[in-house]
């Protein structure tokens, strides 16, 4: 009896968090659908396509809303708003008259809705997005007017499988991350309502357990992924056919954009429920890395000069894994966001070590945030700007790895100028 009463309990725990989280995802929802109708009045103004962009995306957004309404209490909701997302990319592909780039609002919708925790929300979007590729190419393809799927003249039937095969590809792959979420949720709310049942042994026993189980969800998810990109690149070796390599290009950036969000949410996990581990920090060994490891990383627009200043000799203890999660997002951060106008980028990394505290300091000369902006850029899923292309989760991952290195950190900045981040950590 008292063991089903636990699991009883347990169970509740469970429901409780999902539908917390059910909560925290409508709420998000209603934003990101908003947008996506704006986004359709906003491509109207200069395609003129008031009529698709009012007629459809409201009807769109009415569907949403009714049924979320009427059906409060169900889930079916969740299946509409997948369906809607999908058939929106529809409508931005026939507002853009065919424009390649609309397609991968489909994939964005997809990796919205694995905040739910629930693959099969996957399954209507793809089903719309399948149905419209190959019902618009061929009325297009056929000669119909004003039925637009791409703006290319002609598209091989080879090419047209290939593109439908690999959005499908991104589809199960956010479907199994969802999956893989929803069970290391539960996994995780098991663990926390047994933490006062068990000893101290055990609880580092199931800590040790949750750690392989992070491991094993990061390569189940990533490695299909990076089996798609090395796809990729062999298939660009063997196509010739110039729009095929566009498509190529703009599904890898696609892809290694899904991969670098996977990171950062697993960072994100680990930071929030693995134990502070101090050990001995050689700052020069990890700087050295840390920069080794960015000096050569994708989409720099020209070579950034490094300028590392370490001063100090008190001997600091703190958490490797979490200075090493700081400085990488930091600096990885300033090597990204480069001002194009300025021919000469710097980053400067200054560490000075005090008896009572070690204080880092990360200067550079990019694009910089302007002062209204400052004080959200620690939230979480915020993106400073336009040219923003991580997740959005890097400096919120920064500001809780300082909270649990019980430190602080502050920014200042102006636009066009720069930004300076200043952390101060504890030597304790």
């Amino acid at each position: 009896m008292k063991q089903k009463g636990q699991n009883l309990n347990q169970s509740l725990h469970i429901q409780e968090f999902l539908y917390a989280i059910k909560n925290k995802s409508d709420s998000l929802m209603n934003y990101f659908i908003v947008s996506y109708f704006v986004f359709g009045l906003f491509l109207a103004s200069y395609y003129d396509t008031w009529e698709i962009a009012i007629g459809v995306g409201g009807l769109l957004l009415i569907a949403y809303f009714s049924t979320k309404w009427a059906l409060p209490k169900s889930d079916f909701y969740q299946y509409v708003l997948s369906t809607v997302l999908g058939i929106f990319m529809a409508q931005f592909i026939y507002q853009m008259h065919g424009m390649f780039e609309m397609h991968f609002t489909a994939f964005v919708a997809s990796a919205i809705l694995i905040t739910y925790q629930n693959w099969k929300l996957q399954i209507p979007l793809t089903i719309v997005v399948i149905v419209h590729h190959g019902l618009f190419a061929y009325l297009q393809f056929i000669g119909l007017d004003k039925i637009y799927f791409t703006q290319l003249d002609y598209m091989t039937l080879e090419t047209f499988i290939f593109h439908i095969v690999l959005a499908a590809i991104i589809f199960s792959l956010c479907g199994l991350w969802a999956h893989q979420f929803k069970k290391y949720s539960e996994t995780h709310i098991q663990l926390t309502f047994n933490k006062q049942e068990v000893e101290n042994q055990e609880l580092k026993k199931a800590n040790y357990e949750l750690d392989r189980f992070v491991y094993s969800t990061s390569h189940d998810l990533r490695a299909p992924l990076n089996s798609m990109l090395g796809l990729i690149e062999i298939a660009k070796d063997e196509v010739e056919d110039l729009p095929t390599l566009e498509y190529l290009r703009l599904l890898k950036t696609s892809a290694k954009k899904l991969d670098g969000f996977i990171c950062d949410i697993l960072d994100y996990s680990r930071n929030a429920r693995m134990e502070v581990n101090k050990e001995l920090i050689d700052f020069k060994e990890l700087v050295d890395e840390t920069i080794q490891n960015l000096r050569f990383m994708g989409d720099i627009n020209q070579q950034v000069d490094f300028a590392v200043d370490i001063s100090g000799k008190v001997p600091v203890y703190a958490d490797k894994t979490r200075l090493s999660t700081i400085l990488n997002n930091l600096i990885s951060n300033s090597i990204r966001y480069q001002n194009l106008q300025i021919p000469n980028p710097f980053v400067d990394i200054e560490i000075e070590t005090f008896d009572a505290e070690t204080k880092i300091t990360i200067r550079d000369n990019g694009i910089g945030i302007s002062k209204e902006l400052l004080p959200k850029i620690f939230d979480m899923f915020y993106r400073v700007s336009d040219q923003s292309i991580g997740s959005g989760l890097g400096l919120y991952i920064v500001k809780e790895a300082v909270n649990k290195l019980n430190g602080t950190i502050q920014v200042q900045s102006k636009l066009g100028e720069g930004a300076t981040f200043f952390i101060s950590i504890p030597n304790k």
